[in-house]
């Protein structure tokens, strides 16, 4: 009975650091859902040099040609114009290709789902930008507005190293053109949802 004691508490005690590691591995977003919506009133304003999207930037789209639009709201978000991840790694990671290299893990956007008119087809009109708020060691993939079909890796948008917080601002923007076949009438909506997963690879 003496011998059977000491090896059911190491087994219990080997347990420990590995279920801690799971445990502090998380992702915390503060929405996941953003709106564009060209009916929505207000003048044309832009925010980090971009047009918010609603009337006023509607009107100034054919009078300006291309434009990619900020969302005209982020449903629940704690900003009206990006969205939030707080991202909180273990211990692990590595095996990636690119993003989640080494010894880091990839915060990947794993689906997007929502529908907007043709022919706004998300993979080449729906763009992604991240900026790096805090975290040591964070690679961005997507420093500047990428399409959603072109953001690399299976749409890895940072590598984080293990054992480490980020906060990462995730832009969303919109590309339309003023020759769009469903312009100038009627103005475009639509919302869009967006969820992420934290990956070793």
């Amino acid at each position: 009975m003496d011998k059977i004691a000491p090896n059911g508490l190491t087994r219990t005690l080997a347990l420990v650091p590995f279920l801690f590691a799971l445990g502090l591995a998380q992702v915390s977003c503060d929405a996941s859902e953003v709106r564009f919506d060209f009916s929505a009133p207000g003048f044309l304003s832009f925010q980090a040099g971009y047009p918010v999207a609603n009337l006023g930037g509607y009107l100034h789209l054919f009078d300006a040609g291309p434009l990619m639009f900020l969302p005209t709201q982020v449903l629940g978000g704690s900003q009206p114009y990006r969205l939030e991840c707080t991202i909180t790694t273990g211990g692990g990671g590595g095996g990636g290709a690119l993003c989640g290299a080494g010894n880091t893990h990839c915060f990947r956007l794993t689906g997007i789902s929502g529908s907007l008119p043709p022919p706004l087809d998300p993979n080449t009109r729906v763009y992604v930008m991240v900026q790096v708020v805090s975290g040591t060691g964070v690679i961005n993939h997507v420093p500047g507005p990428t399409p959603l079909g072109a953001i690399p890796d299976n749409r890895g948008l940072a590598s984080i190293p293990r054992n480490t917080t980020a906060v990462l601002w995730i832009y969303i923007l919109l590309r339309m053109d003023p020759l769009d076949a469903f312009l100038p009438d009627p103005p475009v909506s639509g919302t869009l949802t967006f969820t992420y997963r934290l990956r070793n690879n």
